[in-house]
């Protein structure tokens, strides 16, 4: 019986998204200190794409869909069936407008985005230990984005940071990647430029125009980060970022006299057993080291072989090194070619022998320098695809000087907006919200920007939208602190949030049309033993027995369960179809109880818009 019924309010759900109604006439807010206004930048945006696609004007969504695309957009869950009955009963002209202001002033706003930052940023994570820093981090980006920060100035704080772990939420980048100079790089030039230069790590690239070479340079920005456990905690689980600049000086006072008295026999070349006590003997403790010095792999090593040896490769990843080598794919065992730091985009370098936070701030100046367009174009196609399901660049982090672009002049507005802004996030949401395009309503028949599919959920939005729907704060008891946790700020994570960001969590640059879903979220939504017992009209505190003793009338107990669930009141067929099946169903409370359980369990529920 609940398969049917989920079926059935799933199809009158999706007639339900049609509903069109006109939209309210955003403010020109004007301009000050010289940062354009957004609502005069959208309707720019909007009129060169919609001339470019031949569409005089797009209608709007009506109060209740704009509402709900706009609250998970911005603050990550959806509208209380309070806050919705303020927003449609408002006489405001601006009243859109004055939502998103509203919603940017809310902590939600930066926990939500934080969260984004966080899938986007460590769900790619090399390092095995990256969920140390998930919960540092997530406070840290929040904490940015709330107080609006730039998008420049997080960039550079990322991109340079040093310290604990524990407490750097800006170490993240570095953590995450374990310190390897050739893995930040690619994840530094993917987040923050939207360009995969990673497949010339080993070979020119296959099918752009970057050059091996080019790829090395971008990693010698890196060589020197460090990531060690900090020395002055005993917890196993604490590391700092720290740099390494100093150069290795070979082996400082082993001239040959000293080797000539180690070598007891006089034959020029030192046994093992002669290095017994001497500085000589970690050569034969250490096979690599060893292995550098024999050039002449006769395993013997001798005083000559010694005194001319070079010091073994200061490659050491996570561990810091003094310079960067690109290594020599035909003699992998060798040093490689010496790379000294270079610009990829623009072939802007620095300095020989500037520090390791030197030469990360160096490279922090060329990704956010407004004369790097890609900069802006890499954080303005993300946001616009996050926030409207279109995106000018497709995948949103893999573009470049040789992707395909559409509505390229469009997208130049914007970036000139965001740039003038001072890279200012909020600036950014406020005008993308501002559009006709982001207000459209769903349209799965039409091609371009004027397509509009269904979005699914993150797994940290989807846990809020159902916390709630069923009236609870977390859908699993806080953890016992007595069981003694090292990651830092593991004690504040929420295990129901962790259970569903492990069975729903996907990266957020992935495409929307890769994101296909699968039999173990189905099934976790419908037999969750939690949600069940949420559910549940008998249930303590239970949402389904609150509605039904304050709503004697069927149709309003439907209308807030409609609320509460999807944002909406329910359409005339739908509150047919629900009062006919509560009416023949003996329970009133276990028919009321079905129809929450079907709508959670539809489609519509999954999806911002």
């Amino acid at each position: 019986m609940r398969i049917f019924w989920s079926i059935a309010v799933a199809l009158c759900s999706i007639s339900a998204l049609a509903v069109e109604n006109s939209a309210d006439k955003e403010r020109a807010v004007p301009a000050t200190s010289g940062v354009p206004s957004p609502s005069v930048v959208a309707a720019r945006v909007d009129k060169l794409i919609l001339d470019a696609e031949g569409v005089a004007k797009l209608p709007q969504v009506d109060d209740a869909t704009f509402l709900r695309r706009i609250s998970f957009d911005i603050a990550g869950r959806p509208a209380s069936p309070g806050q919705i009955s303020r927003f449609e009963q408002s006489g405001s002209p601006n009243k859109r407008s004055e939502t998103v202001d509203v919603l940017l002033s809310s902590d939600y706003y930066g926990e939500n985005w934080g969260r984004y930052w966080e899938d986007a940023m460590l769900l790619r994570a090399t390092n095995v230990r990256a969920a140390l820093i998930r919960p540092v981090f997530e406070g840290w980006m929040s904490q940015q984005l709330a107080a609006g920060r730039g998008w420049d100035q997080i960039a550079t704080d990322l991109l340079t940071a040093t310290g604990k772990v524990s407490e750097n939420g800006a170490a993240a980048l570095m953590f995450a990647h374990e310190g390897q100079a050739e893995e930040i790089a690619a994840e530094a030039s993917r987040l923050f430029l939207g360009v995969q230069i990673q497949c010339a790590n080993c070979h020119d690239h296959p099918w752009d125009q970057w050059k091996r070479e080019q790829f090395h340079q971008l990693a010698a920005f890196f060589p020197r980060v460090a990531v060690r456990r900090d020395p002055q905690s005993d917890k196993r689980a604490d590391f700092i970022i720290t740099s390494f600049d100093r150069q290795p000086q070979g082996r400082p006072n082993l001239t040959r006299a000293i080797l000539t008295r180690i070598d007891r026999n006089r034959d020029g070349v030192i046994s093992e057993d002669e290095a017994q006590g001497t500085r000589v003997q970690r050569v034969f403790r250490n096979d690599r080291v060893k292995s550098a010095i024999d050039k002449d792999g006769n395993g013997e090593v001798s005083i000559r072989e010694i005194l001319t040896a070079e010091p073994p490769n200061a490659n050491r990843p996570g561990q810091g090194a003094s310079e960067h080598y690109m290594a020599d794919l035909s003699d992998p065992a060798s040093k490689g070619t010496l790379v000294e730091p270079k610009f990829f985009l623009d072939g802007k370098s620095i300095p020989s022998g500037e520090s390791d936070v030197d030469r990360r701030k160096s490279l922090a100046t060329f990704i956010t320098s407004p004369d790097n367009v890609w900069f802006a174009r890499s954080i303005v196609n993300r946001m616009w695809s996050e926030m409207t399901g279109t995106a000018f660049y497709t995948p949103i982090d893999d573009i470049g000087p040789d992707r395909t672009v559409v509505h390229e002049d469009a997208l130049n507005v914007l970036c000139d907006g965001f740039v003038a802004s001072g890279h200012d996030l909020k600036w950014l949401i406020r005008t993308i919200a501002a559009t006709q395009v982001y207000q459209r309503p769903m349209n799965t028949t039409a091609e371009g920007f004027v397509r509009c599919e269904p979005v699914r959920l993150r797994a940290d939005q989807l846990y809020d939208a159902l916390c709630q729907t069923l009236g609870t704060t977390r859908l699993l008891p806080r953890p016992n602190p007595r069981r003694g946790q090292n990651a830092p700020g593991a004690e504040d994570r929420d295990p129901g949030r962790r259970v569903f960001s492990t069975t729903f969590g996907f990266d957020p640059s992935t495409p929307q049309a890769d994101l296909t879903g699968g039999i173990p979220e189905t099934l976790f939504m419908m037999n969750s033993p939690p949600l069940q017992n949420f559910v549940r009209s008998n249930s303590a505190g239970s949402v389904v027995a609150s509605v039904a003793a304050e709503a004697t009338d069927n149709n309003d107990a439907i209308s807030r369960i409609y609320l509460r669930t999807l944002g909406r009141k329910p359409t005339v067929a739908e509150t047919e179809i629900c009062r006919s099946y509560v009416e023949e169903t003996p329970n009133r409370n276990a028919a009321l109880e079905d129809i929450l359980w079907s709508l959670i369990n539809g489609s519509e529920f999954l999806c911002k818009r």
